[in-house]
């Protein structure tokens, strides 16, 4: 059925643009005050008032409701017969619940009303800038001339010819982590997890695969390092390996930026080989050629601030990223059966599962499904069997190839392959139902409320934008027309990975929701293919000029850059050079101020974090280690261990009957408690208790 093309005229008046800039002032305070304060908002929420949101923010408050009002008027004025008419509800419903879904910080809202009414804030702010942003470039684009020689254009000659350079997105990306690799970072790994593996790419630099570990231990233990007999990183060596090229040329902290850089452009090659021609957005009437729309998803992908932040650390996540693209690439090249592309697409993707085991092993078997449903069109089954045959076999060569320095790293730190360093000093790889490393036992609520967290997170970190980074892909959800082959495998690993993760039991922010880095590609591929349906809608079945609507979408999309690039990074770059994550370089910064060279310098730690190293010396592993925080304080461990006869240095390294003691710390765990006491609880700050806490 052909739908009649409807006759509109958006927000046409000055009434509607004070309308439009009235719910953009109060959305984009609300989004700089809440959704660039994510993760801080997760630390306060424990301590926070109801009363501290609106005390003295009575006349802000009033104008946002106004703004509401106003907005929800506005939104009247839309065609959204023409847009979603013919869309069935059993595909609207689904795409809109899973949207809804995403302005869901689930985790938040275990901490009563407060919590709620943030939500309900943060959502509003997302509405608002939305509504806000169509009304303004509604109101504008009819009021811009950019016709050049007589053709219409949305951008002047000499600004259309420099985006659609491939290397332009890489090199700027390329040039911001460097910058921020020093501004905010010092050039040393600020998390954990990098500090371990620029540590253990140090150990590869000179020959080793193996330390000696340190004594006393107090002096020199670090939690994320493997200490038992021998000293290792307790992490898959595929970033430690790459990372160690660095050492070994003085440039450690370029290899990620290096990275991401190769991801942008591989991600440009990935699409220019996928994507037919298409109606264009910025030349009217022609189609877009594969390099135009590749172009458009190598520049969104190298505009990220989660991908610029990640590039310019020490981050495993960086190397998984690269090395999946390199895979998808190289598997299209081979799907016509060249062994060589296919062996390279194995590789990448089993370098992937070196780096990073769950989403390596994610991408390799849908690369293989791909492989398989290739030879589904030809009729003769022997000739099937062996076309095949022919694809796999290199591509499973390949793979396994990729896979073979975490096989033999595991088989020379822990004595058997399948064996990793974290399993031996956790007891456990974290993934599943139960028991977990620390915390609570892990549950499918559990799973529910990270996944939900880290797709909230999407929404924010994406590209720190006033808009929800994921309203494009859910566009897409429902206007997008059937999928390809490949666009089918890029939506299964945008389901898996996170199907995936739900069994993990640890959640966080660092740099934006990590466990989901590895799908950014994919999300910004259907997102601009959100845009483009979008688009086509809207000149099809309106009576909205290509000219309207094109100026239209770059003006929305100018206007985001810059709010991106002048209020949004300038305050993560804030967050992320304060420390982050507890780790600066202020000691190298001293040592070099005084002039001190070859020194050691003494850092003290946090009571806990010396607790759990000495509970580790007498022999527990990291896993028992960190569960007995919630257990004892340092003057209890000092206490029952001067009952069992160690005093002073004793208490460091003795050999000690592990049962007896537990017994013994859950004995003095019980007395504690009948005394009056609050649990014991590590990270508990005046009387209160932390998101850490169960």
């Amino acid at each position: 059925m052909v739908l009649p093309r409807i006759t509109i005229k958006p927000f046409p008046n000055i009434l509607h643009l004070a309308g439009g800039i009235l719910s953009l002032a109060c959305g984009l305070l609300l989004w700089s005050n809440l959704a660039l304060h994510f993760a801080e908002v997760e630390e306060l929420l424990p301590t926070l008032e109801l009363s501290s949101l609106y005390h003295g923010k009575e006349i802000f408050l009033g104008l946002v409701a106004v703004a509401l009002i106003a907005s929800g008027w506005m939104l009247t004025r839309l065609p959204w017969k023409a847009l979603f008419g013919g869309v069935r509800l059993k595909r609207v419903l689904p795409v809109s619940l899973c949207f809804l879904a995403t302005f869901i910080p689930l985790f938040w809202l275990r901490f009563g009303i407060t919590a709620w009414a943030l939500t309900g804030l943060l959502t509003a702010g997302f509405f608002l800038n939305t509504v806000g942003f169509i009304a303004l470039c509604s109101w504008l684009a009819p009021r811009i001339n950019l016709n050049i020689n007589g053709q219409e254009h949305a951008l002047p000659l000499h600004l259309r010819l420099i985006p659609w350079h491939p290397w332009l997105p890489a090199a700027l990306l390329l040039v911001a982590a460097i910058y921020y690799a020093h501004r905010c970072f010092g050039l040393i790994p600020h998390i954990e997890d990098s500090i371990a593996q620029l540590l253990q790419a140090r150990i590869f630099a000179s020959g080793q695969v193996t330390a000696e570990t340190f004594a006393p231990k107090e002096f020199f233990y670090f939690g994320f390092m493997v200490d038992i007999d021998r000293w290792f990183a307790q992490y898959p060596p595929g970033q430690a390996l790459l990372l160690a090229l660095g050492v070994l040329a003085g440039v450690p902290w370029l290899v990620n930026p290096l990275l991401g850089a190769s991801a942008v452009v591989l991600f440009f090659w990935l699409v220019k080989d996928l994507s037919p021609p298409i109606p264009s957005l910025l030349k009217g009437g022609e189609k877009m050629t594969q390099p135009h729309w590749a172009t458009w998803c190598a520049w969104t992908l190298g505009l990220s601030p989660f991908v610029l932040f990640m590039s310019a650390e020490y981050m495993n996540h960086t190397a998984a990223l690269t090395m999946s693209l390199l895979g998808w690439l190289a598997l299209r090249k081979g799907e016509n059966g060249k062994i060589g592309w296919l062996a390279l697409s194995g590789l990448a993707f089993g370098y992937c599962a070196s780096t990073r085991p769950l989403e390596g092993a994610v991408f390799g078997v849908i690369g293989g499904v791909l492989l398989l449903s290739g030879s589904g069109a030809i009729p003769n089954m022997g000739r099937r069997i062996l076309e095949t045959s022919w694809r796999m076999l290199p591509y499973s060569v390949g793979f396994i190839a990729g896979i073979i320095p975490y096989l033999v790293h595991n088989y020379m730190t822990t004595g058997h392959p399948l064996q990793t360093g974290y399993t031996l000093t956790w007891g456990g790889n974290g993934f599943g139902f139960g028991a977990v490393n620390w915390g609570p036992p892990h549950t499918p609520g559990y799973g529910l409320v990270n996944s939900l967290m880290s797709l909230a997170g999407l929404n924010v970190y994406l590209w720190e934008i006033p808009l929800p980074a994921l309203l494009a892909l859910f566009l897409w959800g429902l206007l997008g027309a059937r999928m390809s082959r490949w666009e089918k495998a890029f939506l299964g690993a945008m389901i898996l990975i996170p199907v995936g993760y739900l069994f993990y039991y640890f959640h966080d922010f660092i740099y934006g929701p990590r466990y989901y880095y590895v799908i950014v590609p994919q999300i910004i591929y259907f997102s601009v293919k959100g845009v483009q349906a979008l688009y086509n809608r809207l000149i099809e079945r309106t009576a909205l000029s290509p000219a309207f609507v094109k100026r239209g979408l770059v003006l929305a999309g100018f206007g985001l850059v810059l709010v991106q690039v002048f209020v949004a990074i300038p305050r993560r770059a804030e967050v992320y050079a304060d420390a982050y994550w507890g780790t600066d370089n202020g000691p190298a910064r001293e040592a070099h101020r005084l002039g001190l060279k070859n020194a050691v310098i003494f850092i003290e730690n946090h009571p806990w974090e010396a607790l759990q190293t000495q509970l580790h010396s007498l022999g527990f592993i990291m896993g028992d280690a960190h569960r007995l925080l919630f257990v004892v304080t340092p003057q209890g461990l000092e206490q029952v261990l001067e009952e069992m006869g160690c005093q002073g240095d004793e208490q460091w390294g003795a050999k000690m009957n592990l049962v007896d003691l537990e017994a013994r710390l859950y004995r003095w765990n019980q007395d504690y408690l009948a005394a009056g006491n609050h649990p014991v609880d590590p990270w508990a700050e005046s009387g209160r208790y932390t998101y850490f806490s169960n």
